[in-house]
């Protein structure tokens, strides 16, 4: 598999991030609550939410608990504010029906039948809703598509008086075993605030029928935004009409337990689909990673982990303009900083060596040094912020809210990084923005240059070849060298081409140690040249794989070596 779809989970044994406690204690709760209530399961975009809900559906439709689910983005679409409403409301009863005949357990008479039907339809003609200090609904041309009876139903007690009639008639009969009925309303986070506020309106309306739980997705900011033509933009001193509106109608809040997630057991289990698998000593350093950016948001991983599984297969294919060397974990922390901290990352681009950010450095984008450091006394001594390229990093997220408060993160962050790689950190670094560039998606034209910069697609000519990628002298350079000390032996060579001198590692391995060596993915290395026969080289005790890690800054370094035995080399 090449990529995570974005799907809820739909049962326990999809459940990486180990809520089962979590939908296991609201389970119980709802069956031994008193009805009618509402629960609002509360939390942004991608945290679980709707994840949670079919954790719930999954052991309700095992238990004498009838159940109803409406995606209300459905409703929604292609539709104005006043069609929703009346779409979700007649959703309502359609899903329970629906669900109720999937469990082989609709069994209304054929007279209540008709009546659920009927009432069905009626919602389903409203149009022209208003929605002010009480929802009141515009039925009369809705009244005119069904029976005169129904005609004078005109307002919306009216409604509620049915559908609560329609509910009962199900819990009383005793051929099937309900004793209450949960609704699940899903999406409020996907559609127009205001229209997610017109349905919370209407539907509080109906909130209050017995033998009912209400279970609402829902997101606290939508419903503020929802708010503000009513209210104003949310400050301190209208705070509490907002929150006031928000606990009419939730009787009991559920915030998401994000902080709470296995986020390593979902990540390793995740990249471990994509090919990935991770060392257990890696696992927590990825987690890290993920904590320190993204956070724990499902969705946002997702994403993380598709990009970063659509650049591992760019590295696959070998790719002869990609020959330099890389590190999976420097590449995957370097994606959550494109990700979550876009001007952080444009910094990199200009100067990907961070710990050499200074004064300079930070007056040159912006950074008032003497205003900086009267704003940092206040912290007093930290060791996030005791040297000058880390106040260069918390001065630069000071202009921006989200920043400014992931500033910590975003310093532990590097801080990681810079102790897991040391003296080979600018290294590092560089090469993972040479393949970050792929999954960019900055405008700047300044970043776009800087980017297209790092990679170095220079090619060579040599001993009669043309063309050549760093990669491919590096092999030809080693060929001609053993071409002319005829019977040298592997540790003869090895003193002439090491790490010391060349400035990468196992610059050349034996050949069937080479090609049976594997990656984390499992698959063939690509460290090495060996899957051509004509990359062997064959030295007086073995055959014998150079290595493809070349980059600009150790390709000189053998160069260097081959002029020193006389071999001439073009650009």
């Amino acid at each position: 598999m090449s990529s995570i779809t974005d799907k809820p989970i739909i049962g326990l044994s999809e459940d990486l991030l180990k809520v089962q406690k979590y939908s296991e204690a609201l389970s119980s709760f709802i069956a031994q609550s008193d009805t009618p209530i509402t629960i609002g399961l509360q939390g942004e975009w991608g945290t679980g939410k709707t994840s949670l809900m079919s954790l719930l559906l999954e052991d309700f439709n095992t238990k004498d608990i009838a159940s109803s689910w409406v995606n209300t983005w459905e409703y929604s679409m292609f539709k104005g504010s006043h069609e929703t409403t009346p779409g979700v409301l007649r959703g309502m009863l359609e899903k329970l029906k629906e669900s109720c005949e999937q469990r082989g357990q609709w069994t209304l008479k054929d007279e209540t039948k008709d009546k659920f039907g009927k009432a069905a339809k009626f919602i389903g003609s409203l149009a022209n809703q208003m929605v002010a200090n009480k929802t009141g609904l515009d039925i009369k041309d809705a009244a005119s598509s069904v029976s005169a009876k129904e005609e004078n139903l005109i307002e919306i007690a009216k409604i509620k008086a049915m559908i609560s009639d329609l509910i009962a008639e199900l819990i009383k009969d005793s051929k099937n075993p309900f004793k209450k009925v949960v609704f699940f309303v899903d999406d409020l986070d996907r559609i127009p605030p205001s229209d997610a506020v017109e349905i919370l309106e209407a539907l509080k309306n109906i909130f209050d029928i017995p033998n009912c739980v209400f279970v609402l997705a829902i997101d606290y900011d939508v419903v503020v935004k929802g708010l503000e033509s009513k209210f104003g933009k949310k400050t301190e001193e209208n705070e509490r009409e907002f929150r006031s509106f928000f606990d009419k109608i939730i009787q009991v809040p559920f915030s998401m337990p994000t902080g709470t997630y296995d986020i390593e057991n979902f990540l390793v289990e995740k990249l471990k689909s994509l090919g990935i698998n991770v060392k257990d000593e890696d696992k927590e350093l990825y987690t890290k990673a993920v904590r320190y950016s993204i956070g724990f948001n499902p969705r946002s991983l997702k994403r993380y982990l598709n990009s970063f599984s659509l650049i591992n297969h760019l590295r696959d294919l070998d790719s002869e303009e990609l020959d330099g060397q890389y590190d999976e974990f420097m590449l995957f922390a370097i994606l959550g900083i494109q990700i979550s901290y876009p001007k952080i990352f444009r910094l990199m681009i200009q100067k990907p060596n961070f710990i050499e950010w200074d004064k300079g450095f930070g007056n040159k984008y912006g950074i008032e040094w003497d205003e900086l450091q009267k704003n940092l006394e206040k912290f007093g001594e930290s060791e996030l912020i005791d040297e000058e390229w880390e106040q260069v990093v918390w001065g630069a997220c000071q202009k921006d809210p989200y920043l400014k408060a992931k500033a910590f993160s975003l310093l532990e962050f590097l801080n990681l990084l810079r102790d897991k790689y040391q003296g080979s950190l600018e290294n590092e670094l560089e090469q993972a923005l040479a393949f970050a560039a792929i999954t960019n998606v900055d405008d700047s034209n300044e970043t776009k240059v800087k980017l297209d910069g790092k990679r170095d697609t220079t090619r060579y000519k040599f001993n009669g070849l043309d063309n050549l990628t760093k990669g491919k002298l590096a092999l030809e350079i080693i060929r001609k060298y053993v071409e002319d000390h005829p019977g040298i032996g592997f540790n003869e060579l090895s003193m002439v081409f090491n790490k010391e001198t060349c400035g990468t590692k196992d610059v050349i391995m034996e050949f069937t140690a080479a090609s049976k060596r594997k990656n984390s993915k499992g698959k063939l290395d690509i460290r090495h040249a060996v899957k051509s026969k004509n990359d062997k080289i064959r030295l007086s005790d073995c055959d014998i794989a150079v290595s493809t890690q070349w980059g600009k800054d150790n390709i000189g370094n053998i160069i260097s070596i081959a002029k020193k035995e006389g071999m001439k080399i073009a650009q």
